[in-house]
């Protein structure tokens, strides 16, 4: 979801990421049978097998008991799902909260039941009907119903304005508030949602953490819509906060220090197998070393991200598995501020395609994980084609300097502290090599860092930042989740460029529309292909790198069915020891 920020996870979505999902498999047939879900609404966002790692096999009889310590690359920003665009968050939430629909494990883009056990779709694409699961209930024990679902919707569709501007609602503002047009509950076991315009992506998208169903007791305890958000007790920690139905329950956070949660003994899905754990502690740690050293002397029994160029060291290590998340699914962008001087001239943007030298920043920073991006999204992305970046060459940036007609080429070039990612391995040591790059052909970056958290994220999502480093960690693998989701999709009211960006290009933003709209793959893939050469034709952006995304865990962890977006879910992990 996200981008690490949900971006991933990425992603707004306009999602599934969502992430961050347009283009997007919707159930496959023996989910939801094929005269409910037509073939029509079947264009295939859903990863290839070539990205998704198999299943791990649990090797001997599960025990019970014993607490699980995860580290995490940098702390849950909220404890309310709807209010959450990152990975970290979202890591944490997907253990206690569960959506209508999921991915199946270990895959990017296959859809399986969850709280809803069955789905259709109308012909039209504009109407879907989820039949609700029945005998669950959530953690304060109110009972899971088509009811409490259109709450969730509603409160969704209602969310204060105060938290939008707080930039806390991004896949609310592109998923709900564009997509749905009404809901409905015509009896306890029937949810029926309404969308003002065919979207492919919408069932993926309602796999995403951030639609996962909370108490309805829960969010009216919690005051989870108070107008004033420091009086929302529901996204601050509680209590209560972060109720759902999950196989774990939330128990405690203590900012930049831990989340603490416990087994849910009376998991409606334990026929699956699990929960085992009785606990689970997630560690916030944002340094690499930091982090590969904890896995190693035992204070970790997971790290959930490991850096590119640590991934040897935990393979030579007996005691430690590496953790095989199969392709890439994320990609990290040099990104540009479009309303902003120097870059609001095309041939600046241009320039600085050319002058930054991509297989040099891989190379020395992805340690064999990660490649150079042909496209806006990871290799193997559904209606992705191959597009034509600049290639690096720094006398033509320098001729594209001068045709361009700007002199002050001086701006603020911003870094992430206190975060790694797998998109972003060394934030400094890369943000210093792309400084030499653009010094070396005239242009004079002031450099600048902010924490991750709440500062970065905050800043360059409501698009303060002239030049910074994000990425996107997919919700999903489709183009969408990237190209409109996260990026350059339009959005808000009133209606326009993503204002982290200010990209605008109208055409491109309709193509990408026109690709959600369609109800058949070809039309889709010509409509996608639209997009991606007008979006490249524009350079917002520069993306630098699509990197595999390791983790590492003690020998004794077991059941572990690693995600290539990271949706990992705890119930069936054990430990051998």
């Amino acid at each position: 979801m996200v981008r690490y920020r949900l971006l991933a996870a990425g992603a707004i979505v306009a999602i599934v990421a969502a992430a961050c999902g347009q283009g997007a498999s919707p159930a496959p047939a023996t989910q939801a049978p094929a005269s409910e879900a037509p073939a029509t609404q079947a264009p295939a966002s859903e990863a290839p097998a070539t990205q998704a790692p198999a299943e791990t096999p649990v090797a001997g009889t599960p025990k019970e008991g014993g607490t699980f310590v995860v580290a995490i690359p940098g702390d849950l920003n909220r404890t309310d799902p709807a209010l959450v665009d990152d990975a970290n968050s979202t890591y944490v939430l997907s253990q206690v909260l569960e959506t209508l629909v999921t991915l199946k494990p270990g895959t990017g883009g296959e859809i399986v039941p969850a709280l809803a056990e069955s789905w259709s779709i109308s012909p039209d694409g504009l109407q879907y009907t989820f039949k609700i699961r029945q005998g669950v209930k959530f953690h304060d024990g109110t009972d899971l119903d088509a009811a409490a679902v259109k709450t969730n919707f509603d409160r969704w569709m209602t969310i204060p304005q105060a938290y939008v501007d707080l930039g806390y609602t991004y896949y609310i503002d592109t998923v709900i508030t564009p997509a749905v047009k009404s809901v409905e509950a015509p009896d306890p076991t029937t949810v029926v949602v309404t969308l003002n315009d065919a979207n492919s992506a919408f069932l993926i998208q309602m796999t995403l953490t951030p639609f996962a169903i909370s108490s309805p007791k829960a969010l009216v305890d919690g005051d989870a819509s108070a107008p004033d958000f420091a009086n929302n007790k529901y996204a601050t920690g509680g209590p209560p906060a972060a109720v759902g139905t999950g196989p774990f329950t939330f128990k405690s956070w203590v900012p930049g220090t831990e989340v603490v949660l416990v087994k849910n003994p009376g998991y409606w899905n334990a026929a699956a197998g699990g929960p085992y754990l009785d606990q689970v502690t997630f560690k916030p740690i944002t340094d690499s070393t930091a982090t590969l050293n904890a896995i190693q002397a035992g204070e970790v029994d997971l790290v959930q991200a490991i850096s590119p160029v640590d991934l040897a060291t935990v393979q030579s290590d007996a005691n430690l598995q590496a953790i095989d998340r199969g392709g890439s699914c994320n990609v990290g962008l040099l990104a540009m501020q479009s309303s902003k001087p120097p870059f609001d001239n095309l041939k600046i943007r241009q320039a600085v395609a050319a002058a930054v030298n991509r297989q040099a920043l891989v190379d020395a920073f992805f340690g064999g994980a990660g490649v150079v991006p042909t496209t806006w999204s990871p290799p193997g992305t559904a209606y992705a084609k191959d597009v034509a970046f600049p290639a690096y060459d720094p006398e033509a940036a320098k001729q594209l300097i001068a045709e361009s007609g700007v002199t002050d080429l001086s701006f603020d070039f911003w870094y992430p502290s206190d975060v790694t990612r797998a998109y972003m391995p060394d934030p400094k040591g890369e943000f210093e090599a792309i400084l030499r790059d653009l010094e070396a052909v005239g242009f004079k970056p002031n450099p600048k860092t902010a924490p991750w958290r709440p500062d970065y994220l905050a800043a360059e999502s409501t698009g303060e930042y002239p030049m910074w480093l994000i990425g996107w960690n997919c919700d999903w693998l489709g183009i969408d989740n990237f190209l409109y989701t996260a990026w350059f999709g339009y959005r808000g009211d009133p209606y326009g460029p993503n204002p982290e960006f200010s990209y605008k290009n109208d055409a491109a933003n309709q193509a990408m529309l026109d690709a959600l709209k369609a109800t058949d793959p070809a039309g889709q893939e010509a409509a996608w292909g639209t997009a991606l050469d007008l979006v490249t034709a524009d350079m917002p952006a520069l993306p630098i790198a699509s990197a595999k995304t390791p983790g590492a865990a003690a020998a004794y962890v077991k059941g572990l069915i690693p995600s290539p977006t990271l949706l990992e879910i705890f119930q069936g992990v054990w430990l051998d020891k």
